[in-house]
């Protein structure tokens, strides 16, 4: 369970961490690309003024080298003229760069750059024309009249030129200034964009991973606890289930002292208070595992289930020198439908506190059936019970305590250390009650209220007579003693050691109900069901027999085709009722 939460907790960050790094990426590729952009827009705009100012310096050289081969007339002036001709070439070569075109528009003017350029007052496209086809000219004619005027024009070109050269920079400042602006709002989203991730993802991951952390640690502590728990509750069963076996033995010895046969059912009531120990067991995996434990109702004697706490504990409170007392009314002698199991179980708890806490005087159980109202109703019926012992009393914190949650270093083993939580669970359950009372001068008082519905006598035998069944058990004893059970029942069976063996038997014979154990060798009995129902094709009832408790194995035995189950160790009238109902289920289908 915990390994799918990291699995999905690492998952879910890995994703918002690659959502944050891909953000950033995005963030700094746009960020590098607008620099890399603005560093070329500034070496394209030095390269713009560069060339606005050269034409300053070309014009007036051109002018320079022609009034010197005005002046010197043809002594020697062929170098100025190679010189003037570069420099006009370069002149008209800048000209024509500065007025470069990307379809219709100027790529290094702006409105105003075009405006000089083309414009009045200053209209510097046709006085750069005007003025390298009067230095041509004069290069090719040389006059001296020529040199005032050439000078006059390149003086006014220079200054037009010089504007020029202002209005380039004034565009070009404009232009790095506005991707200067882009680039410091592309820093500001980045910053938002990281403040964003810090707290939109980061923060919010880093909560989650520390919950995640505490979540998992409080897990392992849960867990060890649980193993610890267990541990511990495996070591105090081992020394509480010796009390009903105890009770076994010593009515036992006591009958082969006596031979009386009152120390048997004695004896046999004992084992059933074992028995509902052992269910206890079941109720503590599944109160550790937080599962709700399911009622087993069906009808009985309320005298036989009170008499299973009773053997027990009055051995008990005898070799302790106790006074043992019990008083059960009429009406407990009558058959009612309840969890006897579990009913036996809290009546035993309260029982064995009042007999371990109390060193000497008295112990009583009182018990008694009402009716609720005057009516005659199935369901008009209650049964009270208490348990009273003149022991030193009890605090009520401790009784309320979880199981195993006080002096989990103790070894002093009190019971199996369900305690109230178990039988406050169990009675909720049942619709049922456990109040305490301190007794004067000491002592204390438990007092034990559940509903009952009453059932009317009636001879169930009948229901089974002349039914055949197929007995699948691996375990010798155990098929002998089912055996005859069955045949107390006046039911035929037949006998299969394993699921192999009740395949061939069922291939040739019918049957009108199936007993099968699940853990066998050869062949098992989910294997078994399966063959039955798939292979076969039959629908025999099948009434599972097993001392597999485990949810898991009953309920893949159910989804197999299995009709109802029975946990071992099994009571004939447990078996009758069963093979009652899913036979009655089978007629009336």
């Amino acid at each position: 369970m915990w390994r799918d939460d990291l699995d999905n907790l690492v998952t879910r960050y890995r994703l918002k961490y690659l959502v944050a790094l891909v953000i950033m990426l995005l963030l700094l590729t746009m960020t590098t690309g607008l620099t890399l952009y603005l560093l070329e827009q500034q070496k394209q705009a030095a390269r713009v003024i560069n060339i606005a100012g050269m034409q300053r310096m070309l014009s007036q050289q051109a002018a320079l080298h022609l009034e010197y081969v005005i002046i010197m007339r043809e002594q020697n002036v062929a170098a100025d003229r190679q010189a003037l001709s570069n420099a006009l070439q370069l002149l008209q070569s800048n000209h024509d760069f500065l007025l470069m075109r990307d379809g219709e528009d100027y790529v290094h003017l702006n409105a105003e750059l075009h405006r000089w350029y083309f414009a009045q007052p200053g209209d510097l496209d046709n006085q750069l024309k005007q003025y390298m086809a009067l230095l041509s000219d004069a290069a090719s004619q040389p006059n001296l009249s020529q040199i005032q005027e050439i000078h006059t024009r390149s003086q006014l070109l220079l200054q037009d030129l010089d504007q020029a050269v202002l209005l380039f920079e004034q565009f070009t400042n404009d232009k790095i200034g506005r991707l200067r602006n882009l680039q410091l709002l592309m820093w500001l989203l980045g910053l938002f964009l990281l403040l964003a991730e810090i707290k939109w993802i980061f923060f919010p991951m880093e909560r989650s991973i520390a919950s995640a952390i505490e979540r998992l640690q409080q897990t392992r502590l849960k867990a060890e606890h649980a193993n610890q728990s267990r541990a511990m509750f495996l070591a105090r069963a081992s020394h509480e289930l010796r009390t009903p076996l105890q009770a076994v033995l010593g009515y036992l010895h006591l009958y082969q002292e006596s031979q009386r046969e009152g120390y048997l059912a004695q004896a046999n009531k004992a084992a059933q208070q074992l028995k509902a120990l052992i269910a206890s067991v079941e109720d503590y995996n599944r109160l550790s595992d937080e599962q709700q434990p399911e009622l087993n109702c069906h009808p009985a004697r309320l005298t036989d289930t009170l008499g299973q706490s009773v053997a027990t504990y009055r051995l008990l409170a005898r070799e302790k020198g106790l006074d043992f007392s019990y008083h059960f009314n009429s009406h407990s002698e009558k058959i009612f439908e309840c969890d006897h199991e579990r009913l036996s179980w809290v009546i035993g708890q309260l029982l064995d506190n009042a007999v371990k806490f109390t060193e000497h005087g008295v112990v009583s159980l009182s018990a008694r059936v009402e009716q609720i109202h005057s009516q005659e109703d199935e369901s008009n019926w209650r049964f009270h019970c208490e348990v009273e012992d003149s022991g030193p009393g009890f605090n009520m914190a401790q009784v309320s305590a979880l199981p195993l949650a006080s002096n989990p270093n103790g070894h002093h083993f009190q019971g199996l250390q369900l305690g109230l939580a178990r039988c406050n669970l169990l009675l909720t359950i049942m619709s049922g009650e456990l109040n305490f009372v301190a007794r004067e001068p000491h002592g204390t008082k438990a007092v034990l209220s559940v509903p009952l519905k009453r059932l009317p006598e009636s001879d169930q035998a009948n229901g089974l007579a002349r039914s055949k069944v197929l007995l699948v058990e691996d375990n010798q004893l155990n098929a002998k003693i089912i055996e005859k059970m069955l045949e107390s029942m006046a039911l035929t069976s037949i006998h299969a050691s394993h699921g192999g063996q009740a395949i061939e038997v069922l291939a040739h014979q019918s049957f009108d109900v199936i007993l099968m154990d699940l853990n066998m060798p050869i062949m098992d009995g989910f294997k078994a069901i399966k063959e039955i129902r798939q292979t076969l094709m039959l629908s025999t009832p099948i009434l599972v027999l097993t001392a597999n408790t485990s949810e898991q194995a009953i309920k893949s035995a159910m989804q197999l085709g299995a009709t109802d189950y029975l946990f071992k160790p099994v009571e004939q009238a447990a078996l009758e009722r069963a093979l009652l109902k899913i036979l009655s289920l089978s007629d009336a289908k």
